[in-house]
Parts: C-alpha cells; sequence; structure tokens
C-alpha cells in the first residue's frame, strides 16, 4: 500500500522514462499498459477492452513507436497511482515524398498529452526540447506531427504544410463524369485489403507529394477488422479495386453504408487511394453508380481535388470544411533544403529565424532546375526572404503560398519580387497530399 502523502507536499519535480512497448506471455507489460491508460484518457478514449489493448500494443511494436513519459514521485491518497504518467509523448519514423518521388525519412511525433492537473508546468516544452534535439543530432532533416488543436505547435516551430477537406458528394440522378473512365472496378472483398492495401499504399507514396507511409492502424480499418469507435469487427465495410492495363490492382475504396436507413441513402469512405488519375476517375464513377445512395461522405480529400472538375455539374461535390494534415518542423535547413527537388531555376536567399535555435541562419538556394545546392550564408549577404521556421515548414512542401505568406506578415520580402521567385520555386509537381493522421 502506498503511504499517505498531504496534498500540499506533493512532488512538483517530474521523473522522465524512455521505452519500447512490450507485451510479456500476451498482455502489454505494466509500463506500457499505464502509458497506454494515460494516452487513452488524454484523448477521451473509451477504456478498450484487454483484447483490443493488446491489439493496440500490437501496431505500436509494428510501427517501432518510441515512448517517453513523465511521471511524479508520489500521489495522493484516491489519486490516479503515481505509476500511470502524467505526460506522454512518443516518436517513431516513417518517410514523406518531398516531390519527384524522392522518400526522405521523418521524425514522426505522436501520443502527446499532459494530464490538466499538470499543465503549465514546462512539461510539453521538456519533452518537446529533449526530443527535437535528438532527432537533429540523429541526423533527421525535419519533424513531422498531425495536431489535434492548432495552437499548440506553430510555438515549437511546426508548420501546417498539407491540408484535407471534408467533403459531400451528391450522387442522386444525373451524377455523371466529363470524361467517360475506363471502368476497370471490381468489388472485392474488404477483408483483401489486409493484403493489397499497403502494397497499393506504398505506390500512392512513391507518387504523391507529401504522402508519407502510415501506421498499420490504417490497413485494418479499411479492411473492416477494426471500428475505432466500438473496437471490434465492423462486418458493413465493402471495398472494390481499380486495376491496370496488365490487371494489377492500383487503386482501392473501402467504404460502408452510413445512414440508419435506405431512405437516407448515405455512404461513407473509410479509405480512397489511387495510384493514378484513371484510378481515381474510375473509382469515382463505381461510387456514383451504387444503388439505393444520394450522398457520399468524403473526409480525407485532397486541398485540391480534382473531383469537381471530374464531374459534368462541380456543384455536387461540396466543400463542407477544410483541416489542416501534416505539420512540418525543419531540423536541418541545408539537409531538408537540398533532399526536395527544384524545378525552377534560380538562386534565392533566405533567412530563418528559430527560437529554439535548431535551424537558425542564413541559406542561400542555387537550383538548377532539377535539384539545389544550399549554402549556410554570412549575416552579411543581402537577404531575399526573412521567415520563421515554422513558415519554411509551411512552404517546404509548396502547401503554403509564400506571396499569400508575406500578405499576412508572417514572410517579410527584402528584394523587390522575391516572394513569387519563392513561390514558382518551391512549388512542386502537384499540391502535397497526405491522408493520414498519427
Amino acid at each position: 500500500m502506498r503511504s499517505a502523502v498531504r496534498y500540499s507536499e506533493r512532488v512538483t519535480e517530474y521523473r522522465f522514462e524512455s521505452f519500447s512497448p512490450a507485451l510479456t506471455d500476451g498482455a502489454p507489460d505494466a509500463a506500457t499498459r499505464n502509458y497506454l491508460q494515460a494516452v487513452l484518457a488524454g484523448f477521451h478514449d473509451k477504456r478498450p477492452k484487454e483484447e483490443d489493448l493488446v491489439r493496440r500494443v500490437e501496431r505500436a511494436i509494428a510501427d517501432d513507436r518510441h515512448f517517453t513519459a513523465a511521471y511524479v514521485g508520489h500521489a495522493p491518497a484516491h489519486a490516479l497511482d503515481a505509476a500511470i504518467p502524467v505526460a506522454t509523448f512518443a516518436h517513431f519514423e516513417k518517410r514523406i515524398n518531398v516531390g519527384g518521388g524522392r522518400l526522405v525519412p521523418a521524425h514522426l511525433i505522436t501520443w502527446v498529452t499532459v494530464r490538466p492537473t499538470h499543465r503549465r508546468r514546462g512539461l510539453l516544452r521538456s519533452l518537446m526540447t529533449a526530443n527535437l534535439t535528438e532527432a537533429k543530432a540523429a541526423g533527421y532533416p525535419f519533424a513531422a506531427l498531425t495536431a489535434s488543436e492548432g495552437g499548440i505547435y506553430s510555438r515549437f516551430g511546426f508548420g501546417a504544410a498539407t491540408w484535407y477537406s471534408d467533403m459531400e458528394i451528391d450522387t442522386t440522378p444525373g451524377f455523371a463524369l466529363g470524361v467517360e473512365p475506363d471502368r476497370r472496378v471490381e468489388i472485392c472483398e474488404a477483408s483483401k485489403l489486409s493484403e493489397l492495401a499497403p502494397a497499393i499504399y506504398q505506390r500512392f507514396v512513391e507518387y504523391s507529394p507529401g504522402a508519407m507511409e502510415r501506421q498499420a492502424l490504417y490497413t485494418v480499418v479499411a479492411a473492416g477488422e477494426l471500428d475505432p469507435e466500438t473496437g471490434e469487427e465492423d462486418r458493413g465495410v465493402r471495398a472494390a479495386l481499380h486495376y491496370d492495363v496488365e490487371g494489377q490492382p492500383d487503386g482501392y475504396v473501402s467504404y460502408k453504408f452510413a445512414g440508419e436507413t435506405f431512405t437516407e441513402g448515405r455512404i461513407e469512405i473509410l479509405d480512397f487511394v489511387a495510384v493514378s488519375d484513371a484510378a481515381y476517375s474510375a473509382l469515382w464513377a463505381f461510387l456514383g453508380a451504387v444503388d439505393l445512395v444520394k450522398k457520399i461522405s468524403f473526409d480525407y480529400a485532397a486541398q485540391e481535388s480534382p473531383l469537381p472538375w471530374l464531374l459534368t455539374d462541380p456543384r455536387r461535390a461540396k466543400v463542407l470544411s477544410r483541416h489542416d494534415g501534416v505539420w512540418l518542423r525543419i531540423l536541418d535547413v541545408v539537409k531538408a533544403l537540398e533532399a526536395r527537388p527544384w524545378t525552377v531555376p534560380g538562386t534565392l536567399t533566405i533567412k530563418v529565424n528559430d527560437p529554439m535555435h535548431l535551424a537558425e541562419g542564413t541559406f542561400r538556394i542555387m537550383s538548377d532546375g532539377a535539384g539545389a545546392e544550399v549554402e549556410t550564408a554570412s549575416a552579411s549577404v543581402p537577404v531575399d526572404l526573412e521567415l520563421g521556421v515554422a513558415e519554411l515548414g509551411s512552404i517546404y512542401l509548396g502547401g503554403a503560398d509564400p506571396v499569400i505568406l508575406t500578405r499576412a506578415g508572417r514572410i517579410t520580402a527584402h528584394s523587390s519580387g522575391a516572394a513569387m521567385r519563392a513561390r514558382s520555386m518551391f512549388g512542386l509537381e502537384r499540391a502535397p497530399y497526405s491522408p493520414n493522421d498519427f
């Protein structure tokens, strides 16, 4: 039994521990179980059944996640046990397409929580500072996260770099595509996606700027093996595949009927991945032909979706809301900028300000229209653009417009036409899109 501690004597110093998730005899070990209890509470998830908790740990192990937790030394009587962390932090590695099919390893941050009773004590800053410092030392050009709240992470140098939209598509009579698709689509058992989805998605990552490799959760949801709301198998999931000219699957959609009655006629897309434009249009033609359906909900459409342009009546595809997706935090400016392609030749000198002093300095970008050489410049070199490291993260994949950020005061142009030059030089072959939370 733990000894009683007067509330006024609670220890305010914290112990930080890092470890990997583990199963012992098929069950989460004590540290892993306590860590996930804190994470689940932080994101308001229901307490899972034991088998669901085991599957969560298995997925964390498959993703090679590394946990860090903050603990108090003692807890007062009746409070949560001191073995349950008051703050959590996790990281793992996945590759991101930075344009031109170039896949770059990124340091991904997730499962960041601080118990409400321990806010404003520097826990998040301590965890973030230590983790980003270690990531930079490990050689990562940037870190990435997806944010539950938009106002938290810019102070740590993260800038929103991809966006997505919630869309509603009207498929009542009259739904039609402006250009006839190839119709190489067949329905399959959703369970087939357990085998097929990872390989198709990996091809998508290599094809689409901003896309990143996914964690294991997406496949089990798309295949109907898990309903995130209930923790049970989802027997309502359906799926369809698109085939290329050689008969190989190069796109899929996973969906389910979402209305309570047939008169509502609504389906919800769980996952939609197309490696080619042909696959994209043919899968939409299939979805528009599903009987007894009036509306389709698609909650992860690209920020510049071609869907309205596919339709003879673009008004049938309505954008309901827009969200930020991946946030990038540049750690090594030279390494990050040289990793991506530069299809427009030119020279641009930027000054990067970084309150955490991880990526500050003046840098000269010299593009030959294929790649770029980036060098650190002296403070005396004339600067074209001055920006924060968060703003550099936002424009890195071409998703944010330097001209707009300049108009908003987030970027300062020191030479004529510099923002326009940055707009063309930072642009990629298409707007970045990453249908992936983590």
